[in-house]
This record gives structure tokens, sequence and C-alpha cells, in this order.
């Protein structure tokens, strides 16, 4: 199996959390976001309840950008992610 390095990311506050304004996550070929995600909070489980919600899905108010589409626009958390994709996570945001 050829696992690649996908990098992931951070913005704002998940930054904070991680220590890093970005993380990079094996990934199998065939990997979709979901599977990103499982591998990025495995790397990094205080980002787990920031970014996975209790019913499995993204957490309320989290952006996940893909090459420049959110996934809610593409196949959700069964989108693909390519050798070539850009993945950003974005929390909620607040301000006034």
């Amino acid at each position: 199996m050829n696992e690649t390095t996908k990098t992931i990311r951070l913005s704002a506050t998940l930054r904070t959390i991680a220590g890093a304004k970005a993380i990079d996550v094996p990934i199998p070929p065939g990997a979709t976001v979901r599977d990103l995600l499982l591998r990025l909070i495995d790397a990094h489980p205080l980002l787990a309840d920031r970014v996975i919600g209790p019913d499995g899905g993204l957490s309320e108010g989290i952006q996940l950008i893909l090459s420049g589409r959110h996934i809610d626009f593409l196949q959700g958390l069964d989108t693909p992610v390519g050798a070539q994709d850009d993945v950003l996570l974005i929390p909620p945001l607040s301000g006034g």
C-alpha cells in the first residue's frame, strides 16, 4: 500500500489547539475526506471534539475546503482526496 502524505492547513483556533499551522497525515490511495479526518484526529486527539461531531460528521460550524471547494458541494465526507488536493479546515468564526 503506497500511502501519501497530505497536508491539512488549519485556521484560527484550530492552529492554537494543534500548535501548528498545518499537519501532515498519511493517507492510503482512494482515501476520502472521512479517512483524512480520522487520520488527523489519530495524530492530534485534542482536535477530535472540535472537528468531528457526535454523529460522526463535521462538528457544527467546521468548514472543510478541498482545493477551493466546500465539501458540502462535493460528496461531503465521502469526497475522494487526490494527491494534488489542497485541504483547509476552518473553525466557526465569530465577530461583529
